[in-house]
């Protein structure tokens, strides 16, 4: 199983950080966190969080130093990640976190926007794609847009590939950008352009010539990153699998194992482990990102009347891996395999030793109860036994029973702790599939 995880390009910003934020260190006397009326911390109902007193509290360094997500920011965020002006994340690479209030707009944004190279986005940080509205009322989502070799400035055409087959291309179609669950802004109609179908039925070719500036460079992929109108794609780095499943934001509330931000922290998986300069962060401020990202409830919408609020730290897992329960239903396997085995090179499409873990694989019987290649004596996946199942040998580090010469798989770097756990879990359970 190959990792799908993209390495995220070193920024010009890296030397620059590191010559303007030096001298940054997380020092200064502690400072006690602002106070609502009446002498007590202002409420935003944020369910589960610590009062930030008790023994329990004070036994803890990370919230003796950093009581509140204002404590947060001021002593750890700002000086470790946003420097002078116009040095990483003060003006320079994305996110911003040159203010609190950009610091908390994190939650649930999207991560790598201002990534580059397309190529170089992570599965897990793909946006959901524009759909194209039909005269049908079908909707698809739009995969990818190639734009010919040689194209002028302003394209004159494209080719687009979408989820699935067109719909009814009698009329003009219109363009639908999701901008959040429940809600939809529907962007001007295709006015001019002229689509046609292709082989297979997913592929349109769009001739811009008729339609206005405008249109022709919303649909120009050249241009990256993707600002104001122009369309999104849900296969930005052109790997063949779309967002769908995509669990990666900037800061996911109640998810910090899902909050690019805390992973870019705890190693260099994703990308060069931050922060970049040495002294400006420390394990405290990690648990504390950690433990406040965690005690948000899901969904929760960014509002700075948390600044002042105590941190959750009251049972908070001092492991970063430890994140809480251990998802086992066949929807977070999915994603695993999706995500860091099904490429299209290994077991995807390639079906690297004979093994395909894509869902279409897993529905036919291929792969549960199915004999391993390697070793045809033991099932890749044994419903209700883990540690019968190669599959799970071949992710665990430590056993000793996978094929000679064989390799701990993935390819690309071994599962985590808890991703491992999930697979282990969803075995034991049966490896369901709904």
């Amino acid at each position: 199983m190959a990792s799908s995880w993209s390495r995220v390009p070193l920024r010009p910003c890296l030397l620059l950080g590191a010559l303007l934020l030096a001298s940054c260190s997380d020092g200064g006397e502690p400072v006690p966190p602002a106070r609502g009326e009446g002498g007590g911390p202002p409420s935003t109902g944020v369910p589960g969080a610590s009062s930030g007193t008790g023994p329990e509290a004070t036994a803890d360094p990370a919230a003796a130093r950093f009581p509140t997500p204002r404590a947060l920011y001021e002593r750890a965020v700002a000086p470790s990640c946003a420097g002078a002006e116009g040095s990483c994340h003060r003006g320079w690479a994305q996110p911003e976190l040159s203010s609190f209030e950009a610091f908390i707009a994190t939650a649930g944004a999207f991560c790598q926007t201002g990534v580059g190279d397309p190529r170089a986005v992570l599965d897990g940080c793909e946006r959901p794609g524009d759909r194209l509205v039909f005269a049908d009322g079908v909707e698809r989502a739009l995969l990818s847009v190639a734009v010919p070799e040689g194209a002028p400035p302003v394209p004159t055409e494209v080719v687009v590939t979408l989820d699935g087959p067109a719909g009814d291309l009698s009329e003009v179609a219109r363009v639908r950008a999701p901008v959040a669950e429940g809600q939809a802004e529907y962007r001007q109609p295709l006015a001019g352009v002229k689509l046609t179908p292709l082989e297979p039925a997913s592929r349109l070719r769009l001739d811009l010539t008729g339609a206005g500036e405008d249109v022709a460079r919303a649909f120009d992929l050249r241009r990256w990153p993707r600002r104001g109108a122009d369309v999104i794609v849900a296969d930005a780095n052109g790997n063949g699998r779309g967002a769908e499943g995509a669990e990666l934001r900037q800061l996911m509330p109640g998810r910090p194992e899902r909050s690019f931000l805390v992973l870019r922290l705890l190693s260099d998986e994703l990308g060069p482990r931050m922060p970049l300069v040495e002294g400006g962060w420390s394990a405290e401020a990690t648990r504390a990102l950690r433990c406040f990202v965690r005690g948000l409830p899901e969904g929760w919408q960014p509002d700075t009347r948390v600044a002042d609020e105590p941190i959750a730290y009251e049972g908070c897992p001092a492991d970063p891996v430890d994140a809480g329960p251990v998802v086992s239903d066949h929807a977070a396997v999915r994603r695993i395999f999706d995500q860091r085995c099904a490429s299209a090179s290994c077991h995807g499409d390639g079906r690297a030793s004979g093994l395909d873990l894509r869902a279409e694989a897993l529905a036919q019987g291929e792969v549960i109860g199915a004999p391993s290649r390697e070793l045809p004596d033991r099932a890749l996946i044994a419903p209700g036994a883990a540690d019968e199942s190669y599959l799970v040998c071949k992710i665990e580090p430590d056993c000793a029973e996978r094929a000679p010469g064989t390799a701990l798989m993935p390819v690309g770097g071994e599962l985590d702790a808890r991703e491992r756990a999930a697979i282990r879990a969803w075995i034991e359970a049966g490896a369901k599939l709904d």
